[in-house]
């Protein structure tokens, strides 16, 4: 490969025996890759970063090779971009084995990680990890110990939709909480009466949505904002951006398979079948 060129990028998403498309709010994504183990998780994240770092250092010497003012210093920087782009394509190369595409298919994209399965753990006291172990339903495995803290595990949380609502309504407690922190100090700040009054009713809503939430989602996920949570992901996918061209091709996709499926379903009608009249004798 001449120096001066970089590592070709597919201009399509990578190709794989079965395309699975996720709605991601108002766009729609491509899964790439699934990973249903943390340190297959932790170790693909590792060298996409690498690898994705690598690539765009090339970006970047091309760049200065095409605007190099002596022929001395665009010599100098070719033979660097040489060796860059030959030992990013062995690496590239071990990586797609692995993982299936090429990092050049999607460094130049919108990609983002999608979780679609998580189970969550509570930080505990002795008093609760005693508590817990009470429990006739208990499972010894549901507690684990890590360094000082004790978390139990309180619940798993699998499909897109499912995950998606969880952490929302999670974001929407913790901006619930720290509301209700705000008003509560303004209410000590506050001294005219009627700004005590307005403060207060709004602290008072505040207060009852919270409290509302957190009952919802402690007695469906075992989730309550009076503890720290850690969440292990337990299958996450690497998922690619469409853009609008690729969205309408895919649209095209099912539309198309749609109108066959239908036709295919339509009833056979047969030609009628004409009698044969028997020959007149004489």
């Amino acid at each position: 490969m001449p120096a001066t060129e970089l590592p070709t990028a597919p201009t399509e998403a990578p190709k794989g025996p079965v395309i699975e498309l996720i709605p991601l709010g108002q766009n729609l994504a491509r899964v790439v890759l699934t990973i249903s183990n943390q340190g297959s998780l932790a170790r693909f994240q590792q060298e996409l970063q690498t690898l994705g770092q690598h690539f765009g250092r090339i970006q970047q010497l091309q760049q200065r090779i095409q605007v190099a003012l002596t022929t001395v210093e665009r010599d100098a920087l070719t033979k660097v971009g040489e060796a860059e782009i030959k030992d990013f394509n062995e690496k590239d190369a071990v990586f797609a084995k692995v993982w299936g595409f090429n990092v050049p298919a999607v460094a130049n994209r919108q990609a983002t990680f999608v979780n679609t399965a998580l189970r969550l753990f509570a930080v505990i006291s002795d008093e609760e990890a005693a508590k817990a172990r009470s429990s006739a339903d208990f499972k010894e495995e549901q507690l684990v110990i890590r360094g000082d803290r004790r978390l139990l595990q309180t619940a798993e949380i699998r499909g897109l939709d499912l995950v998606v609502q969880f952490e929302q309504f999670a974001k929407v407690l913790q901006a619930r909480r720290d509301a209700a922190v705000q008003l509560t100090e303004l209410l000590k700040r506050a001294e005219k009466d009627e700004d005590k009054t307005r403060i207060q009713a709004q602290l008072d809503q505040t207060v009852e949505l919270l409290s509302k939430g957190n009952k919802e989602m402690a007695e469906s996920v075992g989730y309550s904002i009076t503890h720290n949570y850690e969440v292990e992901v337990l299958e996450a996918k690497f998922v690619i951006l469409l853009s609008q061209e690729e969205v309408n091709q895919v649209q095209g996709l099912i539309a198309n398979a749609q109108q066959q499926q239908a036709v295919a379903a339509a009833p056979v009608v047969e030609m009628p079948k004409l009698e044969k009249k028997a020959d007149k004798k004489n």
